[in-house]
């Protein structure tokens, strides 16, 4: 819906567009959800994640259903504000009861109500500051009444641990003690609340409970509000519990206060409570669905004790029924002040959030100052009491029904962990909550696999596929991406959970074979194969695994969407349209995992480590993206890999395919700890000896070269080698606003060289368009060169004193390649595009691009075109990249550019090479590097086939 996208939440609607979650539900009722097809047909979908657990009921309880209508019709108050509110009294009263009796508590409960869970835990979280703030306010009147004592006039006498800690000398004066001593007491008594919180946690999503939330992401960037929350892991939960009142010198502060004993004033200490609350979560939801076991219990019981805080048991999402009990914490026994009850606790229908604190825990006077307009409605009031009537009526049979449908769930699930050890990590849960966790498949055989589990998308591209092929809605847990959360209603029936066994025991099946396109083919709107076909990569060599001497990266990225079944050969089942569906689709996260490196070796002996940093874009977005100028998503990316290439070891990265153009030829790169080149410059050298090669027996002096992509880097180059050694030029460039500008740039730079080398350096005149040139330029007048750049001057004599010969020609339109005997093919395109009909007979065609400008399927026609693949070299032991990620390679072989990284790697060339615009020196130099290292020009081949 784009109006959600643009109003509402525009980078989740992209999100779940990613992962097929971008459903529109327009009904629900019981166990199911509704949304409508492309096609307009209703779709029935089993709901087992039952609003991260507020529909315990399910949907649209008919029970309920039934008594909102006749309040409704009875039209009670919900407005009516600053009143004594009898509902809210009612619902408090049986709550009360019910928690004493789950609980075994004497004492009665006061309640606050909000309206939601985190809204209902920050009231909470202002509760035991309001509590603590009370105490503070009277230890001041206390420590204000004790210093009277200090002008008795008799001796002070301090220990050396006070004379430290008041940070005073060896012999203070009395005056001296008393400012150090008040200055010591007040910060002690200022000092910030500590929250305590365990690992896992989540609280909410305020300003205060996301602090008190685990999750990085939640809390991040709150920092600045410095709230100070402790989280602590198990162990440390322990060890804080054994270490007792050591404990409290390291979580809680203290004041001395004075005493006359025996005629002298010395100083007692007495506490100061900093540590403000506990926070718990019987069961931890969103943190990856964590029970907390007996021994968690035991430490927070024996820390509530210790530091004399106050417990807060978040029972937000594991409470209102949905683990058997009012509330979870009493089936474990945790010992709480708190209970925060919310979602179920609303039937499914209305948004209520209840404080339950214990009466002795409660300080008068915060009912005044905490209210909500919607806090305490007679209609949610009136339907909470009903749902928990419902729960516990004939012998809380619902609650029964829980523990005993939870029970279900746990054996089938571990029997379903029992049958995949190496895809299930873990079951846990309890009652109607349940997390399976899946072991990460960052190292599985399947190349998208690994990707999904760097982007931490496991967890959502399985919801994706239960959802979309099997209309089952479950979600990962918020914190923990490769949990899957299960949360249905208590009146689930059995073939359903054998229907989700059953989809999830597909699931594991095909991570288990590294079949990612099984996983991935519904959200694609494709129908699940009948075989889950086994992809694991088996019989291989066994790998050189000895350290390399040096290490080089390079960062590339798809050719088109077609390749990824090279890359992962369990997406051959899907169509080139549907390959380009998946890449855009998941184009909303672009985090990889480098490729596995190759071990490439030179003549001397020395090897490379080189490592591929692919970015998951096709040559056609990369294009879209020029187009459009939006480069700056792009580069970030780029910069992303080469900051992981330095500080994964390696000493120059290669900037490969359109990675050079984003990067404008690499000077955008926001990093000086490592090498960058682009590779163009043994891209063009190769290229050239190619051509050579190609032209033994034929005289280039009498051929007419174009140069389709001049304006570019590489293609300047070639025509800046080539043009000279011609009898003509043709400069072929896009329709792109400036392409003339720069192809006459190129054109002039020619004219310059030629005329720096032949007449003023008067070097013996070399190529047919160069003895053209010099021949004219004899009788140029020696005035014609002053007023413009020396270039641009003799194209300005040429064109008026010579215009009846050809010497180079720029040119927007392509069919200029027409009666040319060379053609060069430098061009940033994602397709192909040159005619082929416009190459003349028996032409050759150098063409380096990648993708190839020249399109294979159209050569099948046309044998008498020599078609050569530049830019292919071949390694010194035949030394090889994946077979996935060699594209248009053979065995063997590497693109020239990828082989200047790798022999600047070699090397250890300190600087930039191939940076910004490349020279003729540096081509010249790069290929001496490269006969150094034996990495020769590929076999030339007579079609595209490599």
């Amino acid at each position: 819906m784009e109006s959600y996208a643009a109003f509402c939440k525009p980078l989740l609607t992209r999100a779940l567009a990613s992962i097929g979650l971008n459903k529109t539900y327009h009904r629900a009722s019981g166990n199911f959800l509704y949304y409508k097809n492309e096609d307009g047909q209703e779709i029935e979908v089993l709901d087992l994640l039952g609003g991260y657990g507020a529909t315990l009921l399910g949907h649209n309880s008919p029970v309920i259903r039934e008594k909102i209508k006749s309040y409704l019709d009875e039209e009670i108050p919900v407005h009516n504000q600053f009143s004594i509110r009898k509902p809210a009294a009612l619902l408090a009263e049986r709550l009360n009861a019910l928690l004493k009796e789950e609980t075994a508590t004497r004492g009665d409960f006061v309640f606050c109500f909000a309206s939601t869970g985190a809204e209902s835990m920050e009231v909470a979280l202002k509760s035991v500051e309001f509590t603590r703030n009370a105490q503070l306010l009277a230890l001041e009147q206390e420590v204000a009444q004790a210093a009277n004592i200090l002008e008795h006039g008799a001796e002070i006498v301090l220990t050396q641990e006070q004379k430290q800690q008041l940070r005073l000398e060896e012999n203070p004066t009395a005056q001296e003690i008393k400012l150090a001593l008040s200055a010591f007491n007040q910060a002690q008594l200022d000092s910030k609340p500590v929250f305590l919180a365990l690992e896992h946690a989540f609280h909410g999503k305020m300003m205060v409970t996301a602090n008190c939330t685990h999750g990085g992401m939640y809390r991040d960037y709150l920092k600045r509000l410095k709230i100070n929350t402790h989280f602590l892991s198990s162990a440390q939960l322990a060890e804080f519990a054994e270490m007792g009142e050591k404990t409290n010198d390291i979580l809680n502060g203290w004041i001395w206060l004075p005493q006359e004993v025996n005629g002298q004033i010395v100083l007692s200490k007495k506490r100061v409570r900093t540590v403000a609350a506990l926070l718990v979560e019987p069961v931890q939801g969103e943190g990856g669905v964590y029970p907390l076991n007996a021994e968690q219990v035991a430490g927070i019981n024996r820390l509530k004790q210790i530091l004399g805080c106050p417990v807060i048991a978040d029972e937000v999402q594991a409470g209102s029924g949905r683990c058997g009990f009012l509330v979870a914490s009493s089936d474990v026994g945790i010992d709480a002040d708190y209970y925060v009850l919310s979602k179920a606790l609303g039937g499914g229908y209305v948004k209520i959030g209840v404080v339950a604190i214990r009466q002795e825990s409660f300080t008068p006077g915060f009912d005044l100052i905490q209210s909500s307009t919607f806090g305490e409605d007679d209609f949610s009031c009136r339907v909470a009491l009903d749902y928990i009537n419902l729960l516990h009526a004939d012998q809380r049979k619902l609650l029964t029904q829980v523990t005993q449908l939870g029970n279900e769930f746990k054996t089938r699930l571990e029997d379903l962990k029992a049958q995949y050890p190496d895809v299930i990590r873990e079951v846990r849960g309890k009652g109607l909550i349940w997390g399976v966790e899946f072991y990460d498949v960052v190292n599985s055989d399947s190349y998208i696999l690994q990707n999904i589990s760097v982007q931490s998308g496991l967890g959502y591209v399985i919801s994706g596929h239960l959802l979309c092929g099997s209309h089952i809605r479950v979600a990962p847990s918020g914190s923990a991406a490769n949990v899957i959360r299960v949360e249905p209603s208590v009146f689930l029936d059995l073939p359903q959970v054998i229907r989700f066994i059953e989809a999830l025991s597909r699931i594991c099946l095909a991570v288990h074979h590294a079949n990612a396109g099984f996983i991935v083919a519904p959200l694609l709107g494709k129908s699940l194969p009948s075989i889950i076909t086994d992809y694991r990569r088996r019989n291989e060599d066994k790998e050189d695994d000895s350290e390399a001497d040096y290490k080089a990266a390079f960062v590339n990225h798809l050719i088109s969407a077609d390749w990824l079944k090279e890359v992962d050969p369990s997406f051959a089942l899907f169509s080139d349209e549907e390959m380009a569906l998946f890449v855009e689709n998941t184009s909303f996260n672009l985090a990889t995992k480098p490729f596995k490196p190759a071990r490439i070796r030179s003549a001397n002996g020395q090897s490379v480590s080189f490592t591929l940093y692919p970015i998951p874009v096709t040559s056609k977005m990369i294009k879209s993206a020029l187009a459009q100028n939006d480069l700056e998503r792009l580069r970030h990316e780029i910069d992303i890999r080469v900051a992981q290439a330095a500080q994964a070891g390696n000493t120059v990265v290669g900037l490969g395919m359109f990675t050079s153009i984003i990067t404008n030829n690499g000077k955008s790169v926001k990093n000086n700890q490592i090498s960058v080149t682009t590779g163009n410059a043994l891209t063009v050298g190769m290229g050239i000896e190619a051509l050579q090669k190609s032209m033994l027996h034929q005289d280039i002096t009498q051929m007419r070269i174009a140069v389709i992509g001049a304006a570019g880097n590489i293609g300047r180059v070639y025509a800046e080698i080539l043009g000279p050694q011609s009898q003509e030029m043709v400069l072929v460039g896009s329709n792109n606003h400036g392409s003339v500008k720069k192809l006459n740039e190129v054109k002039y730079q020619i004219y310059q060289n030629i005329y720096e080398q032949f007449v003023v350096n008067s070097q013996p005149v070399m190529g047919g368009l160069a003895k053209r040139v010099v021949d004219c330029l004899s009788l140029m007048p020696a005035n014609f060169l002053t007023g413009k750049p020396v270039g641009e001057a003799i194209d300005h004599y040429l064109n008026q004193h010579h215009a009846d010969q050809a010497f180079i020609r720029i040119s927007q339109n392509i069919s200029d390649i027409e009666h040319c005997d060379v053609i060069v093919c430098a061009a940033n395109a994602s397709e192909a595009f040159i005619p082929v009909d416009k190459i003349k007979t028996g032409g050759i065609v150098c063409d380096i691009s990648v993708p190839h400008n020249l399109s294979d399927d159209d050569l099948i026609n046309r044998p008498d075109i020599q078609i050569l693949r530049g830019g292919i070299v071949q390694t010194p032991y035949h030394d090889s990249l994946d077979p996935r990620v060699r594209a248009y390679l053979g065995e063997g072989q590497l693109y020239a550019c990828m082989t200047e990284t790798i022999l600047l790697a070699l090397e250890q060339y300190k600087g930039n090479f191939s940076y910004g615009n490349i020279s003729a020196k540096q081509v010249l130099d790069i290929m001496a590097l490269a006969r150094k290292h034996h990495f020769t020009l590929s076999e030339i081949k007579g079609n595209s086939s490599l």
